[in-house]
């Protein structure tokens, strides 16, 4: 069983993540349109997400991708994520994890289930629609106003459930009321904002609120390689890290509290709402990978 990880200062450790918006803009001080990963039209209305908005948030079919708009571009002014410039978060990505079908058994049978950088907490809204109860679902971002966009989005501010927390991973306390409570965890698009050694810490924090037993379960998806490690997005100006199959089983081998059964794949990096199908800033060597890891 690995060490556990040692706390440093938060401003130490999330220093990834904490940008500002000249980070996200190429260095102009207001968000930007004229950067690669705004994309001003949806060209393309993923069908899950055609039959999310119509069934479940209640849209008239030809008023969903306006409405899309609308709300991307006000979270576009708060945060100009890449994920919002492309409307990534049309994906709902968990349901696309081949973990998916059995995650969704879980919840509906009553366990909890925690989105750690929950953006919209569009993954929430399709475990719903998917026959969930929302009275056990989690989710945690840094920026609370995208929770609060999340219910103007799916216009569900009466019926949801869940419940939101404007947290940092990297708080030396993170969702104390939860520890030990919880038994799914998703990350989405979260792991390679940070470094090897800050992913320890991730991982470390993510322990403390699994149920200690057999089962407890956490996974996801991330920037992914044939050869993992760090790497520079020159687009972006951003430091990442690409996980290869054997960098997180590395990752979880170091882990506290137990053992991981874990597993993996690479897949094309890709989305259906892209105007292309695929950004050409990502380059052909980035893949996606699928995880998850199991206490065993």
């Amino acid at each position: 069983m690995a060490a556990p990880v040692t706390f440093q200062r938060v401003a130490d450790l999330a220093s990834t993540i904490d940008k500002s918006v000249e980070s996200f803009t190429n260095g102009k001080a207001e968000p930007s349109h004229q950067v690669e990963w705004y994309q001003p039209k949806l060209t393309n209305l993923p069908e899950t997400a055609r039959k999310l908005f119509k069934d479940y948030s209640g849209i008239n079919e030809s008023e969903i991708v306006e409405h899309i708009h609308r709300v991307r571009d006000r979270a576009w002014d708060i945060l100009p994520y890449p994920c919002i410039g492309v409307f990534r978060f049309l994906d709902f990505g968990a349901h696309l994890s081949p973990i998916y079908p059995t995650v969704l058994e879980r919840v509906i049978a009553g366990e909890t289930f925690l989105d750690l950088g929950c953006c919209f907490g569009q993954d929430i809204r399709k475990l719903v629609a998917d026959g969930a109860s929302s009275d056990n679902l989690l989710g945690a971002d840094t920026e609370g106003r995208f929770a609060d966009l999340g219910y103007d989005l799916f216009k569900d501010s009466g019926t949801l459930k869940a419940r939101f927390y404007t947290q940092s991973i990297f708080d030396e306390v993170f969702l104390p009321e939860w520890h030990g409570k919880v038994d799914v965890i998703y990350l989405g698009s979260f792991l390679h904002l940070f470094d090897f050694e800050k992913q320890k810490i991730v991982v470390s924090q993510l322990t403390k609120l699994l149920r200690r037993k057999k089962g407890s379960l956490v996974f996801g998806r991330n920037l992914g390689a044939d050869q993992g490690g760090a790497f520079r997005m020159n687009a972006l100006g951003w430091d990442l890290y690409r996980h290869s199959e054997q960098t997180i089983r590395k990752l979880w081998a170091e882990a506290p509290d137990g053992d991981w059964a874990v597993s993996a794949e690479l897949t094309r990096y890709q989305s259906e709402g892209w105007d292309d199908g695929r950004r050409s800033w990502q380059g052909d060597e980035i893949k996606q990978m699928y995880f998850s890891a199991v206490r065993i």
